[in-house]
């Protein structure tokens, strides 16, 4: 019976909004999961010198450049997490009204 209330407060599904789309530097993703009070961690490589992404919180401002992130949402009570990853770029305000001629 303890592994049902474990589980019942683990994150079983984490996500990643907007996972698609084109984006400028400086936009937001937001990572959430289900689950008892999770805490979130981002770690990834991002921007055009490739950066080492460590932050916490469940938002996550774009520089600009290629994103690879990983934002995992963990239930320290219960020892338990569960991740999901996006990979996008962000081109700046001149980049992306270019692309839109």
């Amino acid at each position: 019976m303890k592994n049902t209330t474990l589980s019942a407060g683990c994150p079983t599904h984490v996500s990643i909004t907007p996972s698609g789309g084109t984006f400028e530097a400086g936009d937001e993703l937001t990572c959430s999961a289900d689950g008892y009070d999770p805490s979130y961690v981002w770690i990834g490589i991002a921007g055009v010198n490739r950066d080492i992404v460590s932050g916490t919180g469940y938002k996550y401002t774009l520089p600009e450049g290629p994103l690879y992130v990983i934002c995992t949402a963990t239930v320290s009570q219960l020892t338990c997490c569960a991740s999901a990853t996006v990979i996008v770029t962000a081109y700046s305000k001149y980049e992306k009204q270019h692309y839109r001629i």
